[in-house]
């Protein structure tokens, strides 16, 4: 298969064959001239281009393999508020009240997406309201002060739910308390990517796929040209949303992050009966580990569950591994859970593990390293970028003190990120046993 081939076809994966609509777009092959050039095809991209075209821009964005192709098509599908770093880790390194405008835009990101889907008819469902915290121990009182902290610092409307009502969903002695969370959702990511591409064009924008952005150029009146193997793309601004697939696109981006890989799999549909005296709710779950796993019931009664992280690629047994870290927890399906698919993809995570958004000089903008985030800020980049952009709105400053592009470790991050990912399991297992 051919590198152009390969570009047209998506991993396998639950999402992929379930796709309402799997058209390939064709790739540049041609010199065109637009007002602003989108690098990157995933949620972050996608949301940029929207974002920008909503705005009146004349707006093209190119993918080199298929749009949703990374960890934007093949994740969890839970669309929860907040950032990977955590809030009280924000509140210690830039206050509250700046995290309080953090969190806000990430409010904002959760209901845009709900008002996307809305608005421009995406089916991506079912959109499953709701989300379950559940806690490995049995330490109520943190619980409760974690939601004190929200409810009255964040205004979140978080539940503290007993460990009695979290078994009654999650019948497990695995679980202790936990918290619901109302307003969260989950959903179908590459039936919602699919879509914003479908409103993308009813703007008239473009999307090319197959369509690699090789090396960006400044010109000489002002502005850049983005080489890509068939074309150029003679632009007045540009937007990396490459995530890990920067490569050497720009190297600045490319060493203030690291790879890591994570993993999904799904089960084959299970009898209803035999699921629900295991995972009698719909609501999407995960757990307060260091190393945590997340899940969710699909709709034919099958099991979506995610979790662990490494930086030696997918292994050749993942399937039977994820299918072990399942019944770990519900030992009482085994016997009656078999794999059908699992995958693993790279996340781009930074140190800090907050996004990366910002300008490396003016009109040279980036919207990046969303790994370990969930949907809801991919969404929150595409609207401060695609605002500052099209009406100079500040709030992408906001991420400031995030995206001074730091030197991240270079070949050597990885293993530190897989380091302390075994230090985070061995904590686990420590208070596992002193629960």
């Amino acid at each position: 298969m051919s590198d152009l081939e390969q570009a047209q076809h998506y991993l396998k994966t639950y999402y992929r064959d379930t796709l309402h609509t799997n058209v390939a777009r064709k790739p540049l092959v041609a010199d065109i001239e637009t007002d602003i050039c989108v690098i990157g095809g995933g949620l972050a991209g996608l949301s940029t281009a929207l974002g920008l075209v909503e705005k009146g821009k004349n707006t093209t964005l190119i993918e080199a393999n298929r749009i949703g192709w990374g960890a934007s098509g093949r994740n969890g599908g839970f669309v929860a508020k907040g950032y990977a770093a955590g809030y009280s880790q924000l509140v210690k390194k830039v206050g509250l009240e700046h995290t309080k405008q953090l969190h806000k835009l990430a409010t904002h990101g959760r209901s845009l997406i709900k008002k996307r889907i809305d608005q421009y008819d995406i089916d991506c469902g079912p959109v499953v309201q709701g989300v379950l915290g559940v806690s490995w121990n049995n330490h109520p009182q943190s619980v409760k002060d974690y939601i004190k902290f929200m409810r009255n610092d964040l205004n979140a409307p978080l539940e503290f739910w007993s460990t009695e009502k979290i078994r009654d969903l999650c019948k497990t002695e695995r679980y202790y308390d936990g918290f619901y969370s109302p307003e969260d959702y989950q959903f179908h990511p590459l039936n919602y990517i699919h879509g914003l591409a479908n409103a993308i064009e009813s703007y008239k924008g473009q999307i090319f796929e197959s369509t690699k952005a090789i090396k960006i150029t400044d010109r000489s009146d002002g502005g850049y040209i983005v080489h890509t193997p068939q074309g150029q793309i003679k632009c007045n601004q540009v937007v990396l949303c490459c995530s890990i697939y920067v490569d050497d696109l720009n190297k600045k981006l490319k060493y203030a992050s690291f790879p890591v890989y994570t993993y999904v799999m799904v089960t084959k549909p299970i009898d209803k009966e035999r699921l629900d005296a295991a995972i009698n709710t719909d609501y999407a779950i995960f757990d307060n580990r260091y190393a945590q796993d997340y899940y969710r019931r699909l709709p034919d009664n099958r099991i979506l569950w995610g979790g662990r992280v490494s930086v030696t690629g997918v292994p050749e047994n993942l399937a039977q591994i994820m299918t072990r870290d399942l019944l770990k927890v519900y030992p009482q399906l085994k016997g009656h859970v078999e794999p059908e698919y699992a995958w693993g993809g790279e996340l781009c995570y930074a140190p800090h593990k907050m996004p990366q958004i910002g300008q490396l000089k003016p009109g040279y903008w980036y919207n990046t390293c969303f790994g370990g985030h969930g949907l809801v800020p991919t969404s929150v980049g595409g609207d401060v970028v695609s605002s500052a952009i099209a009406e100079g709105d500040e709030r992408y400053k906001l991420f400031e003190p995030f995206s001074k592009l730091w030197f991240a470790g270079g070949p050597f991050s990885p293993y530190i990120a897989q380091s302390v990912y075994y230090l985070w399991r061995a904590r686990d297992v420590l208070i596992s046993m002193n629960r």
